[in-house]
């Protein structure tokens, strides 16, 4: 039960939520619309829980699906991206688990989190060494409200979409309602820099924000930082759309780290030069 349950949480855990009921709505979304995506997905989140638990790693994190989420994304991403085979599942699993240890080494050398930079590390050089680009097969005229949410797990499809933010919801009102805000943030700065509009219904110019702005409040930032984080993101995601690389969701990574060091500055400052004054957090 506790692999399951560990399982469970890091699927959820994509986007910042650490309940199993939320994983189970996200995992059940994920195998009705695509099967394989849902089985490799499995697969490595199962290898990394797993590993944490034989290396004794950190229980609450583990408990918190910590370990696992990074996995979760590589064998999603695997599955898309290569055709369906055995190796894509042997890859996931291998790959899931490596994933999770190298969550372990940045959490213990570093005070910040590491969000998805090692499922982006795992998995962007492959895109990049077989020239693969995100926008490369984006259907036109494909309109629907909640595409950048399900976007975040590749699947901007309605019953993904709708799962994920039924997940959300469980988890609090505010974490579906930054979400949205998230998407129309990201998706706005990306319509203002005129990105293909295919690419904004598609979800793909509003799936960084999303996390980014999530992640803020699930952070407890005053929520101007959630905004800024969503900024941030929409301007990165339309850059890497606009010069056609592959950018999964470092946008995001970037977003987050840039607010962290900036909510460290002006709060330095403050503590300075204002003492008698609220700080920014």
């Amino acid at each position: 039960m506790a692999l399951l349950s560990a399982l469970l949480a890091s699927i959820s855990q994509i986007y910042f939520v650490n309940r199993r009921l939320s994983g189970l709505l996200i995992t059940l979304g994920v195998l009705w619309t695509a099967p394989f995506m849902g089985l490799s997905m499995l697969i490595a989140t199962f290898s990394a829980v797993l590993l944490a638990q034989l290396l004794k790693f950190n229980p609450v994190l583990q408990a918190e699906g910590c370990y696992g989420f990074n996995a979760a994304l590589v064998g999603l991403s695997l599955a898309l991206f290569a055709p369906p085979s055995l190796w894509v599942l042997v890859a996931s699993a291998v790959l899931g688990g490596l994933s999770c240890l190298m969550y372990a080494f940045w959490i213990k050398r570093f005070k910040i989190s590491c969000y998805t930079l090692p499922f982006n590390l795992l998995i962007l050089p492959w895109l990049y060494w077989n020239g693969q680009r995100l926008a490369d097969e984006v259907p036109s005229d494909y309109e629907f409200s909640l595409s950048a949410i399900g976007q975040v797990i590749f699947l901007p499809d309605t019953v993904p979409a709708i799962m994920v933010c039924a997940a959300l919801l469980l988890a609090g009102i505010g974490m579906l309602g930054w979400a949205f805000v998230g998407a129309v943030i990201a998706s706005g700065t990306a319509t203002f820099l005129l990105i293909n509009p295919d690419y904004i219904n598609f979800g793909l110019t509003g799936y960084n924000g999303v996390l980014a702005a999530i992640a803020m409040f699930w952070h407890q930032f005053k929520p101007g930082w959630s905004i800024a984080a969503a900024v941030i993101a929409g301007l990165m995601t339309a850059l890497m759309l606009k010069t056609g690389l592959p950018m999964l969701t470092m946008p995001f990574v970037l977003a987050c780290w840039l607010c962290f060091a900036s909510r460290s500055g002006f709060c330095y400052f403050q503590r300075k030069y204002m003492p008698n004054k609220e700080h920014l957090s």
